[in-house]
């Protein structure tokens, strides 16, 4: 019998309150404006403004991660026949992503009701044929194994920026503070879960679909994962929107934030042995993952341990 999928429903894990809009809503560091030389001329009403605005978006992120991605991937394997035990963590793990998103969507339309009453995503858009695209590789990780290991990856790295939210929390917004600090306890399990699916899957494919998928892995990491040139312009107009003054600079901003594909300290900051130490290392084991430094600048071979 095939294993049923959660209901999506409304989390209680955002606290009760009203959302305190003196504060920043996530790290400064966790931004890609900040690596910008145009950062340092904004105000600090402008500057609390793009943070929060940011951190709508990385809810909207992490919403779409784990249902475009985890609902198709995680539904699939729990169709097949799996060790039991492995099949039951996949059902935690998908029925805590739905409870996930239940969460993130229920502030960001408490911080935002304007943005977020009709639909969940306002900076994240994709096309219609590109969201079938998505939706037709998602349902057949048989065929693109890679996504486990962007799976893996994601998740560990949203771990360290739970731990960032938590190391700051005094000066965050409680409510984002809160649903980081969940969010965190449920990615441990979900990272363990990650690396039994890879265990399981991996090594059964044969060696050209594993090399097709590291080019596969490697060019979407490149293209909508390690330069803002999306989703990050629209944040800053956003600001702009609220800014006037702001408006005529906003060309600047873009070409700074295009720019970032280049920017060593960047790109490090993205994905780096700090943020994603486990998923480098079984990286390590795998020949056809030397290919990726280009894509994931911060993973080197030569000299670990």
């Amino acid at each position: 019998m095939n294993a049923p999928l959660p209901v999506e429903t409304e989390s209680s894990a955002v606290p009760s309150g009203g959302i305190d809009f003196s504060r920043p809503f996530m790290p400064e560091e966790l931004t890609p404006l900040m690596f910008t030389p145009g950062y340092a001329s904004l105000n600090d009403a402008q500057r609390l403004r793009y943070n929060q605005l940011n951190a709508l978006y990385f809810n909207e992120q992490t919403m779409f991660f784990e249902k475009s991605l985890a609902r198709n991937v995680l539904g699939y394997f729990l169709r097949q026949s799996l060790p039991e035990q492995l099949k039951q963590g996949l059902q935690q793990f998908l029925s805590e992503e739905e409870q996930h998103t239940g969460m993130f969507r229920e502030l960001n339309r408490r911080c935002a009701p304007d943005l977020y009453t009709r639909d969940d995503f306002h900076f994240i858009r994709i096309s219609g044929p590109a969201a079938r695209i998505l939706d037709a590789v998602a349902r057949r990780p048989q065929w693109f194994p890679f996504l486990l290991w962007l799976m893996h990856l994601q998740e560990e790295r949203a771990m360290f920026f739970g731990k960032a939210f938590l190391k700051h929390a005094g000066a965050l917004e409680p409510h984002f503070v809160a649903v980081q600090r969940q969010h965190l306890a449920d990615e441990i399990g979900h990272v363990r879960w990650d690396e039994q699916l890879l265990e399981y899957i991996w090594p059964q494919a044969k060696p050209f679909v594993r090399r097709w998928n590291v080019r596969l892995f490697a060019w979407m990491m490149k293209e909508y994962f390690t330069t803002p040139k999306r989703t990050a312009p629209r944040i800053i107009a956003a600001l702009a929107e609220e800014f006037p003054e702001l408006r005529s600079r906003y060309p600047e901003f873009c070409r700074q934030l295009r720019a970032l594909e280049h920017d060593p300290a960047y790109r490090h900051s993205l994905y780096c042995d700090e943020n994603v130490p486990m998923t480098f290392k079984r990286f390590d084991t795998w020949p056809e993952f030397g290919s990726i430094t280009g894509a994931l600048p911060g993973y080197r071979r030569e000299g670990r341990s």
